[in-house]
């Protein structure tokens, strides 16, 4: 992989929008400074952002956006599990009709796709598109920390807020080769961050907003992801629940998904 070459001119713009890297966070305690903890301690503090139980349940509404216009919305209930560092995802499509009854299943790097009213479970790519700006390994994977190493990026370090560059292991099961992540220095939450191809393009820019605490911690409710050449189209992720919820394991497997259902939150 060749050496990342940044622009400072490709940081966001922190005061007209806030364009970011990825899904979910949450504080765990305030960071020490930067002589006192390296990047990848930074970053697994970023990754137990994303692990709010180790097991709960959500519900979201992910609306997709061209020109400040409404072009297509999905509502959705996702079931997580984590065990030992590894994070398992089923999603199941509420609304619209069009996709009700849907379901996935993310296990690791795999993605699984079951339609109604058919037998046979679909392997999917983590990159292939979910809905406008959003691939399905954006709204289902959890954390950075196995499939990319970890740097500071000095040049691009704000006042309040470090740089971090990721780089993607190779045969780690990173969905985009490089992303560059700015962490608040007081909250150790991310603050922004893009993904990029190989080709150094940038491909996607993302907002982490409207932190509430769920479940005795910080969430970010609110997710912006835009296209990373045509910022006017964009995607809105917003949580409408959370809850602490447990699914028997073999509800994780993929031979399981054509019988699993909607499982109510509470």
């Amino acid at each position: 992989m060749q050496p990342f070459k940044w622009r400072r001119a490709q940081q966001p713009k922190f005061g007209r929008f806030f364009l970011v890297g990825l899904f979910l966070c949450i504080s765990l305690a305030p960071v020490r400074g930067a002589t006192a903890e390296t990047a990848a301690e930074i970053l697994r503090r970023v990754d137990a952002s994303r692990a709010i139980r180790p097991q709960f349940a959500f519900e979201m509404a992910i609306t997709a956006y061209q020109g400040g216009e409404v072009i297509d919305r999905y509502t959705l209930a996702g079931y997580v599990r984590i065990e030992e560092g590894k994070a398992q995802t089923l999603i199941y499509f509420l609304d619209p009709p069009k996709v009700t009854g849907q379901k996935m299943l993310m296990s690791g790097d795999e993605v699984w796709m079951h339609f109604p009213k058919t037998k046979n479970v679909i392997k999917l790519s983590p990159i292939q598109v979910l809905l406008g700006e959003v691939a399905n390994g954006d709204l289902m994977q959890i954390g950075f920390s196995a499939a990319y190493q970890c740097r500071f990026l000095p040049e691009g370090e704000a006042a309040d807020n470090w740089c971090l560059l990721l780089e993607a292991r190779e045969n780690g099961g990173g969905n985009y080769p490089r992303i560059i992540l700015w962490v608040n220095k007081e909250t150790a939450l991310p603050v922004a961050g893009e993904f990029y191809a190989r080709s150094g393009k940038l491909l996607k820019s993302v907002a982490y907003q409207e932190y509430q605490t769920v479940l005795g911690k910080p969430v970010a409710m609110k997710v912006i992801i835009r296209d990373g050449i045509q910022p006017d189209r964009y995607t809105v992720m917003q949580y409408l629940r959370l809850a602490e919820k447990s699914l028997p394991v073999n509800y994780y497997r993929k031979e399981y998904l054509p019988r699993f259902t909607y499982v109510p939150l509470y």
